[in-house]
């Protein structure tokens, strides 16, 4: 064994540093996307008092850094029509007695903190009143929210989405959720994409 590695040692000095290198790579690649990973936002969109459309809608920032939320769009699907609305632009002055960034839909999130934007039925008939004219919440089949930021570690915007349908039960109306948290919007066509309906809105 010993007169076979000194025959070859040239060759197992070769491997052995291929091998540590290749570990060294694996080793960097994965310290690389942890990395990456801690830096990406993540903004959650969940239900607070129960899974009917009286529950609660909170808006929370579980990113490594502070998010500024810059819009929140509604989409409402109902049989015969889609409705989106960007609640951000609608012309109205926050109460003293609630958080402003609350009624505005504006605002900066620090790590771990969340707002409460009021009810999904509060939010569905803002979105009725303000861009949809006639329309009637017992005729609301889907309600989609997505949550608009700007991120430090960002260029550009970032956003997150969730969907809801609405269902009837024992005549009231229940949010059904096929996800369990918001989905993360990467992609930089859907972000292009939510920025171009967010300055449409801006102009109406």
């Amino acid at each position: 064994m010993w007169t076979w590695l000194s025959e070859n040692y040239g060759v197992v000095s070769a491997v052995a540093s291929v091998a540590t290198l290749g570990v060294w790579v694996a080793y960097l690649q994965l310290f690389y996307m942890s990395y990456r990973h801690q830096l990406r936002p993540k903004i959650l969109i969940t239900r607070g008092g129960g899974h009917m459309l009286s529950a609660r809608c909170m808006l929370t920032n579980m990113s490594p850094e502070i998010v500024f939320i810059q819009g929140l769009l509604v989409r409402l699907a109902f049989d015969d029509r889609e409705l989106f609305c960007s609640l951000s632009d609608i012309e109205k002055v926050a109460s003293k007695e609630r958080d402003p960034r609350s009624e505005l839909f504006q605002g900066p999130l620090s790590v771990g903190e969340y707002l409460d934007l009021g009810t999904f039925e509060d939010i569905a008939r803002a979105a009725m009143d303000s861009c949809g004219g006639a329309a009637a919440i017992d005729d609301l089949r889907e309600l989609g929210l997505t949550a608009v930021g700007i991120y430090p570690w960002k260029d550009g915007m970032v956003a997150a989405e969730r969907s809801f349908t609405v269902r009837h039960e024992h005549g009231r109306r229940a949010l059904v959720s096929d996800k369990p948290t918001a989905r993360q919007i990467r992609s930089q066509r859907e972000l292009r994409r939510i920025e171009r309906i967010m300055w449409e809105k801006a102009q109406d």
